[in-house]
C-alpha cells in the first residue's frame, strides 16, 4: 500500500471514543508524516504566488508538518463553487430573505430557500472529497428565520433531504459542524434574549439530528467568539451562562454545546474553568492564534490546548480547534480582528488526532494552499485559484446592518460575517506558495 493512500486512509479516521483516540494516535502521527512526493496535481513552481511562472524553476522545499494536521477544514462557503457563471448555475447554501418578503411570498417560499441550500449542500460535500477536505462547518442560513418567534418552522419538510446529507457525509468520513451567530447569548441579564439564543440553538441541533451525521461532534456553539459580552460583570455573566448550560438548555443542545474563547471579552483562561467543571468542550481561539494573542491567557498555549483537548477526549469525540491569523499590515486592534485571505503556517504545539477548523475569507482555497505549503494531499491544479493581492485591512466586526445581495423574487445570499469572501481572480492559474520562513522541526522519514 503506498505512504499516499495510507495518509488518504488516515485523514478519514473519525475518533468516537477515548479509546479509540488512545489506540490510533501512534499509527496516525506516523501516516502524517509519508512522503507527498508523487503529487498528481502537476503544478507549475513559481518562484512565488504573485510571480509570472518559469520553466525550469524547481518547486519550494515543504515545510515540516507539525503535529494535529490531520484533517483541516473550511467555514460555510466554497468559492470555486459559488463563482460557477452563469449565476443560475452557483452553488451556495447561504441563500436568505427579509420578514416582508416572507409576508408577501408565504412560507412555501421561504421553505424552498432551504430545500434549495440542502442539495447544493450534496454538491458541495462531494467537491470537498474529492479535493481531500473532509471537515467543514455547514452554514447557520441553511434554513432562513427558522427559528424565528413568529416566522419559525419546523425541518420535518426537509427531512428526506437532511438524511442524504448525513448519510453522503457518514459514507465518505466528513466532520460536519455548524457555529450559531454572534447573537446568542447565553449569559444575557435579559429573558428575552436567552430564550431567543435557546431557540437558536435548538434549530442547529434540530437540523445535526435530522441529518443523523455520526462523523464525529455534530455541532458547535460559542456564544463569545463574536459579540459575546460582559455586561459590565464578568463573573456575575459567567455565572449567568453556568445556570443557562444547566438549567435552561434541553439535552440534545447541551450535548452539542461547545464555548470558544475571542480577542475582547473572555480568553480561554476565562472559560477553561467553567467548560472543566460542566464538561463542556472548549474551542481555544488561539484558532485566532489571533484570539489568543489579542486577548492573551497567562497560561501557556500549550498548557490550553492540553486541557481543553482533555475535554473532548473525555466526553468520547474527537477534538476539534480553530486556525487564523490577522491580515498583513494589521495594527490596530479593529484590524487585527479581521482574518486574513489565507494563512501561511500551522503551530508547531497542536496535538495528535484532531481536526483543525481553518478560518480564512479564501474559505476552501486556504485549506488547498496549506495542503500545498506541508504537502498535507494531492491538490488539483482546476481547484485552485490566485490569493488576492490587495487584502483590505478592514474588518465588520459584528455583523452589519447591510441587507444582502437581493435577487429577483426577494431571493436573497446572506451578508454573514462567516460567509464573507473575496471572489477574485481566475480559477486554476497556477502559483506556488512558499513555506513558512520560520525554522521547523525535522520530522522522521517512516519507510513503506
Amino acid at each position: 500500500m503506498s505512504g499516499q493512500v495510507q495518509l488518504r486512509r488516515s485523514a478519514r479516521v473519525r475518533t468516537q471514543a477515548t479509546t479509540a483516540v488512545a489506540s490510533t494516535s501512534t499509527s496516525v502521527k506516523s501516516k502524517r508524516k509519508l512522503s507527498l512526493s508523487d503529487d498528481d496535481s502537476d503544478l507549475t513552481p513559481l518562484e512565488d504566488e504573485n510571480s509570472v511562472a518559469t520553466v525550469g524553476k524547481r518547486r519550494p522545499q515543504k515545510a515540516a508538518v507539525p503535529e494535529g494536521t490531520e484533517s483541516n477544514g473550511y467555514a460555510c462557503l466554497n468559492t470555486i463553487l459559488r463563482s460557477k457563471r452563469p449565476a443560475a448555475e452557483s452553488i451556495f447554501c447561504s441563500r436568505t430573505c427579509r420578514i416582508d418578503t416572507i409576508k408577501k411570498n408565504g412560507m412555501e417560499w421561504v421553505k424552498d430557500l432551504g430545500r434549495k441550500n440542502c442539495q447544493d449542500l450534496l454538491s458541495i460535500i462531494q467537491w470537498n472529497d474529492e479535493n481531500n477536505i473532509r471537515f467543514m462547518r455547514i452554514s447557520s442560513e441553511m434554513f432562513p428565520f427558522a427559528s424565528h418567534a413568529t416566522y419559525g418552522y419546523s425541518l420535518d419538510y426537509c427531512t428526506p433531504l437532511l438524511s442524504q446529507v448525513g448519510a453522503l457525509a457518514s459514507q465518505l468520513g466528513h466532520r460536519l459542524t455548524m457555529h450559531p451567530g454572534q447573537f446568542t447569548q447565553l449569559g444575557s441579564p435579559r429573558a428575552e434574549v436567552v430564550q431567543s439564543s435557546l431557540r437558536e440553538l435548538q434549530y442547529h441541533a434540530e437540523m445535526m439530528e435530522r441529518n443523523g451525521a455520526r462523523c464525529g461532534w455534530s455541532n458547535d456553539c460559542s456564544f463569545v467568539r463574536q459579540g459575546g459580552g460582559v455586561y459590565e460583570d464578568k463573573a456575575a455573566t459567567i455565572e449567568r451562562i453556568k445556570e443557562t448550560i444547566t438549567r435552561v438548555l434541553p439535552k440534545n443542545v447541551r450535548e452539542r454545546l461547545v464555548l470558544e474563547n475571542d480577542e475582547l471579552c473572555y480568553n480561554a483562561e476565562d472559560l477553561l474553568p467553567l467548560c472543566e467543571e460542566l464538561d463542556i468542550p472548549l474551542v481555544f481561539g488561539k484558532s485566532h492564534y489571533h484570539h489568543d494573542a489579542l486577548h492573551p491567557s497567562s497560561i501557556s498555549r500549550r498548557e490550553i490546548i492540553e486541557r481543553a483537548n482533555a475535554i473532548w477526549i473525555r466526553r468520547g469525540i474527537k477534538p476539534k480547534q480553530h486556525l487564523s491569523e490577522p491580515r498583513p499590515g494589521a495594527e490596530t486592534l479593529m484590524e487585527r480582528r479581521a482574518h486574513a485571505d489565507r494563512c501561511q503556517s500551522l503551530p508547531e504545539e497542536l496535538p495528535e488526532d484532531m481536526d483543525l477548523m481553518i478560518e480564512a475569507k479564501d474559505k476552501e482555497q486556504a485549506v488547498l494552499h496549506l495542503y500545498r505549503i506541508y504537502g498535507l494531499q494531492p491538490v488539483k491544479q482546476e481547484s485552485l485559484r490566485p490569493p488576492d493581492e490587495n487584502q483590505t485591512k478592514e474588518t465588520k466586526g459584528r455583523k452589519s446592518n447591510k441587507k444582502g445581495k437581493k435577487k429577483e423574487g426577494g431571493e436573497e445570499e446572506a451578508d454573514d460575517l462567516e460567509e464573507d469572501v473575496y471572489l477574485t481572480g481566475p480559477v486554476a492559474v497556477e502559483y506556488e506558495p512558499q513555506p513558512p520562513a520560520s525554522k521547523r522541526r525535522k520530522r522522521a522519514t517512516v519507510k513503506t
